[in-house]
This record gives C-alpha cells, sequence and structure tokens, in this order.
C-alpha cells in the first residue's frame, strides 16, 4: 500500500518560458489544494523547499488545517467550562473538578515549558523520553512525570482525532517504574494506643477532632468523606459515607458510590454526641453544621497530637504521616485480620485488588507484633496501678466503654463470619512465627 505524501509536485511552464514547479498539500479532510508556486525550477530543489516549510509549518496544506504549537492548542484544554474534551467526558461518565485541576497543573506547570512552542505533530517520542529524564533530574517525583504524560498522551490523542498528527508519539513512551516512591508510611500499634488512651484530652485539645480521628482509623474514611458526613447519614450500625465536601463543594465521592460502612456501637455514642449540636448537617462543624470544618484545623489538631505522642515534625514528614495515612493504617488492619478482599473493597471504596494492595503495608519483621496488638490498637490504657492483676483487669473491663472498641475486634468477626479463601498473608504469618 502506498503511503500519501503531504504534497504532490508537478511544473508548469511561466509567461517567461521557464519551468517553475508548483504543489498541491492536503486539508484536514483529505481533499487536496490548488496549486502554489515553488519558485524552484528542479524537482530536488522545490521537493527540499516544501520539507523545510512543511516543517516550520507555513506550507500552505489548504483551507483550515494548520497545525499548532502546543501551547495555542493547549489553550482551551482543562477549563471546567469550556473544554471539549471534558464536556465530552462528562457526557459520559462522572468525572470530578479534581480531574481537570490536575489536567490544568501538568499542561502549566510541565508540557507547556517543555513543548509550548513547538508544533504538536513535531513532538516525538524522543523528545517526551528526554524531557521524563530532564524533569527526574531537576527532582521532580516519577509519579508526577507520570501523571504529566498520561494527561499528554490524552491531549495527542485528541490531536491525532482531528488528524494533526498522524501517531499518538506517548503511545511509544514508558512510564517511569515509581516502587521507589517515598510512601506514606502507616502508625504503628503502640503509636495508635497512645493517640486514643483513656484520658484522651492529655492528646487532644478539641473532642471533635478526637472523634474525626478514631473514625478515620475505625473506617478508613477520606478526608473529603470525613468532611462530608452528615448528621442524617448516621445510623444505629453504621454509616453511610454517600458524598464528600472539597474545594469544589459538597460532591460525590471519589469512586462516585457510595458505601455503608459499619461502627461500633460505642463509636455511634460518640458521633451522636457530637450530633446533638449540629442536627442532620455537617457532623464535624463548628457552626452548627451549616458547613464542615476547614482541612487546616484537621491538620492541625492532628500534628499537634502525634507531637504529643513523640512523633515531631521532622519525623512526621520523613514518615509522611498525615490524615490520609489513617486510611493506610486502616486497610492494613483489615488484611491482617484476613478479612477478604471483597469485604475490604466493599469497606473502604477501593475500584480493585491492586488499589487494596497499594494501600496495605506489610512488614514481615514485626508481623507477629502486630497479630499481638490487634485488640488493642485503639483500647484506651490507663497508667498503670499497685493493685492485684486480676481487680486491675475486672476493673478496666468495667469501666472500657464501647466507643474504644479496637478495629481488629470487628474485623475479626467479619473473618469469622467469611467463607471465602483467607489471604496469603496467613501462610505468610505461619512461616515467620516458626521462625521466631
Amino acid at each position: 500500500m502506498r503511503i500519501r505524501e503531504s504534497f504532490s509536485l508537478y511544473k508548469r511552464c511561466v509567461p517567461s518560458g521557464d519551468v517553475v514547479y508548483y504543489y498541491r498539500a492536503y486539508d484536514e479532510n483529505g481533499k487536496r489544494s490548488c496549486g502554489h508556486s515553488t519558485g524552484q525550477s528542479s524537482k530536488t530543489a522545490a521537493r527540499e523547499w516544501c520539507n523545510q516549510r512543511l516543517r516550520d509549518g507555513s506550507l500552505q496544506t489548504g483551507v483550515g488545517l494548520r497545525i499548532p504549537t502546543f501551547k495555542e492548542f493547549a489553550a482551551p484544554w482543562w477549563d471546567w467550562e469550556t473544554c471539549p474534551y471534558l464536556k465530552s467526558r462528562r457526557a459520559r461518565r462522572d468525572i470530578s473538578q479534581g480531574y481537570a485541576k490536575q489536567g490544568r497543573y501538568a499542561v502549566n506547570t510541565h508540557l507547556i515549558p517543555a513543548f509550548g512552542n513547538k508544533r504538536i505533530d513535531l513532538i516525538t517520542d524522543y523528545d517526551i523520553d528526554t524531557w521524563m529524564i530532564g524533569a527526574l533530574d531537576k527532582g521532580f517525583k516519577h509519579n508526577t512525570v507520570n501523571l504529566a504524560v498520561k494527561i499528554l498522551r490524552i491531549m495527542m490523542g485528541v490531536a491525532f482525532k482531528k488528524r494533526y498528527i498522524k501517531i499518538n508519539p506517548c503511545d511509544n513512551v514508558e512510564l517511569l517504574n515509581t516502587k521507589d516512591e517515598r510512601e506514606i508510611e502507616i502508625l504503628t500499634p503502640d503509636e495508635v494506643v497512645k493517640l486514643f488512651p483513656a484520658d484522651w484530652q492529655s492528646v487532644w485539645d478539641d473532642p471533635m477532632h478526637y472523634v474525626l480521628n478514631k473514625l478515620a482509623a475505625c473506617t478508613g474514611m477520606r478526608h473529603g468523606e470525613l468532611l462530608g458526613l452528615r448528621g442524617e447519614f448516621v445510623f444505629d450500625n453504621y454509616i453511610d459515607v454517600c458524598a464528600q465536601y472539597n474545594q469544589y463543594g459538597y460532591g460525590d465521592t471519589k469512586s462516585h458510590k457510595a458505601r455503608n460502612i459499619p461502627i461500633p456501637h460505642g463509636l455511634k455514642n460518640d458521633l451522636e454526641k457530637i450530633k446533638e449540636k449540629n442536627g442532620a448537617g455537617f457532623l464535624f462543624s463548628t457552626n452548627g453544621g451549616v458547613s464542615p470544618v476547614s482541612r487546616y484545623p484537621v491538620y492541625r489538631n492532628l500534628y499537634k497530637a502525634l507531637t504529643k505522642i513523640g512523633i515531631d515534625e521532622t519525623q512526621r514528614k520523613q514518615r509522611n504521616l498525615c490524615v490520609h495515612s489513617w486510611r493506610h493504617f486502616f486497610n492494613t488492619t483489615l488484611i491482617m485480620a484476613n478479612v477478604s478482599d471483597k469485604k475490604v473493597r466493599s469497606v473502604t471504596g477501593h475500584a480493585s485488588d491492586n488499589m487494596t494492595q497499594h494501600y496495605t503495608h506489610l512488614d514481615n519483621t514485626d508481623m507477629t507484633e502486630v497479630i499481638a496488638v490487634q485488640e488493642k490498637l485503639i483500647t484506651p490504657q490507663e497508667a498503670p496501678k499497685k493493685i492485684a492483676a486480676k481487680k486491675t483487669k475486672s476493673r478496666i473491663a468495667k469501666n472500657t466503654t464501647d466507643s474504644d472498641k479496637v478495629v481488629s475486634a470487628r474485623v475479626k468477626a467479619a473473618a469469622k463470619n467469611d467463607k471465602t479463601p483467607k489471604r496469603k498473608t496467613k501462610t505468610a504469618m505461619k512461616q515467620i512465627k516458626k521462625a521466631v
């Protein structure tokens, strides 16, 4: 099959009697344009003349077809209201404004500085790969670079549909390896126990933030889902996670799907106490449920609590601890308790096993220790007193409230009724037990 060139040449005899070569090009619909003079008297010179103008974008290819630079092509992209691509996507599936924000950030921060003045049909896979390595040298993370390439792939796909380019150069670009990226570390069982002691006032300045973080530890809810939780969605033994609250306001969850998460009776009592103040409105609110507390106080109160249990700012940043760490913590707790993948996805709202595994942090060196303290993860710890062990056990059992029931007590009960095959984690734990 013969591949059609971008232009064709033919010669004409001009009134002066000289022979001059003319060319015809093709527009975006494949229609051939009228002839234009090259001013060259030889076919070789005429071809070189056309190729040079084809490279710099000045070759007249017909009505409506002008190959834009990447900066020109990117101008209307990722605007939530006007971007044609986003309109098309929103007509077919639910997408968030955060998705548009990611795209706009990648374009303005990475893609335009790298390819802005280059015609999009001249951007090659080699150019993209060279930029990726250069971005790493500048200190950008692998995930950040990969995200920019994914955004570029989407945009070049549209350029292909518009016949600006013959192939999408991103199709031949391999994404960077992200396995060595710094990940969020989860809190250890001992640290969690310290965060939720019997005298919780010694760690937390505000009861609302104490309950918010305990709810996060027991449910793995996302930050926006915690802020978006309303009193009307708190029931006797579960909460309905059906929305989130972020910078764009109140809307669907990240997965656009609602889910029910079981909660211990005592934790429900804690939520009911807050609900008495804020009613059916936003639960974690300082204005009676009209609007949720902002993100900054949530971070600030967690960081202060971490400092009080011995995790200073330097350690916190090194371990990348934040509100989202509770989601990793809860996911790992469920996996350690041998809860089936199906139930883990149902509770956490993960779309796939791969995402569940991403949120699982298993450390074979202390796995037996984790198992041993599963039932004490958020059980309040009181200062030891010189009394008989038997009486101490009886007093603690009497005074322990339902709100401080441990996460693993609930998930182990769920695992007990689960008839599906257990995870490979169980085999690994047995091997470690034998080793120790």
